[in-house]
C-alpha cells in the first residue's frame, strides 16, 4: 500500500488518477507533529504535502519550516521507504541545465526548506525527485520572459511521477524530472494570454532565473524501464 501525503493538492489530485493510494486528511495525519503509528500495510510513502506559496513563505517562515522540514522529518522517522517531491528551485538559477550532482544553492526561503527536507527524507530509504509543476490554466495574469524551467502543467508531471512510483526500486537516490527547457512565459501561453514581465519585476520573493534541469538520466531510465522484460525459462 502507498501512503500519499498532500492528496487533496494540485499534484496529489492528478497523481491519484494514475496511482491508487491511502490519502489521510490533515485531521488524520498532521505531519507537523510526531507520528507515533501508521498502518502496517504501508510499504511506500509518496510525500507531496508542502507549504508552496513562495511569497507567503518569506513572511510565515515558522509555518513553512514546520510543514516542509519538520513534516518530512516526522515521516522519515517511520523508517518506511519514501519518494519525496522536491523542487528545481533548490538551484540558484545562474546557468540552468542542472544535473542531479550539481550543488544546490536556494535563493528564497521556500526553496531552502525544500532542500533541507531532502536531507530529512534521506533519514530513511528515499528517492528525491526534483521537478516543477503548474496548475492548468496558468493562474497569473503575467509571466516572466527571462525565467526558464523544465517544469510543465501538473497533469504532465503527474504522469511522469506515476511512472517513477511504479519503478521506485529501480530509481537512483536523486532524480530530475521534467519536459525540457522553456520560459515561464512560453509555458503560460499554452493555456491563456498573459502579459510579459521580467524576474526583477516580481516583488516579495527572489526568483531564480534558470532552474532548467538536465533530464538525461530520467530519459535514459524511462527508456530502459519501458523495454519488455526478457522471458526466462
Amino acid at each position: 500500500m502507498i501512503l500519499l501525503t498532500g492528496g487533496s493538492g494540485v499534484l496529489g489530485t492528478e497523481l491519484l488518477k494514475h496511482t491508487p493510494a491511502l490519502c489521510p486528511g490533515h485531521e488524520e495525519l498532521d505531519i507537523t507533529k510526531p507520528i507515533h503509528s501508521i498502518s502496517s500495510h504501508v510499504r511506500l510513502i509518496v510525500h507531496l504535502a508542502a507549504f508552496t506559496d513562495l511569497v507567503r513563505a518569506e513572511k510565515e517562515k515558522e509555518l513553512c519550516y514546520a510543514t516542509n522540514v519538520l513534516g518530512t522529518r516526522n515521516l522519515a522517522s517511520l523508517k518506511i521507504p519514501m519518494l519525496y517531491i522536491s523542487t528545481e528551485y533548490v538551484f540558484d538559477g545562474e546557468r540552468g541545465n542542472y544535473g542531479e550532482d550539481d550543488y544546490p544553492n536556494p535563493q528564497n526561503f521556500y526553496a531552502l526548506t525544500k532542500l533541507l527536507a531532502e536531507y530529512e527524507a534521506r533519514r530513511t530509504r528515499a528517492v528525491v525527485i526534483r521537478c516543477l509543476f503548474k496548475p492548468r490554466p496558468f493562474k497569473h495574469a503575467d509571466a516572466c520572459i527571462d525565467q526558464f524551467t523544465s517544469g510543465d502543467y501538473v497533469e504532465r508531471i503527474a504522469a511522469e511521477i506515476a511512472f517513477a512510483i511504479k519503478h521506485f526500486n529501480d530509481l537512483p537516490p536523486t532524480l530530475h524530472i521534467g519536459t525540457g527547457r522553456k520560459s515561464t512565459y512560453e509555458l503560460a501561453r499554452e493555456t491563456r494570454e498573459v502579459g510579459k514581465i521580467k524576474v526583477d519585476d516580481v516583488r516579495g520573493v527572489k526568483l531564480p532565473r534558470d532552474t532548467s534541469l538536465n533530464l538525461s538520466k530520467w530519459t535514459e531510465l524511462k527508456c530502459k524501464l519501458s523495454l519488455p522484460k526478457p522471458i526466462t525459462a
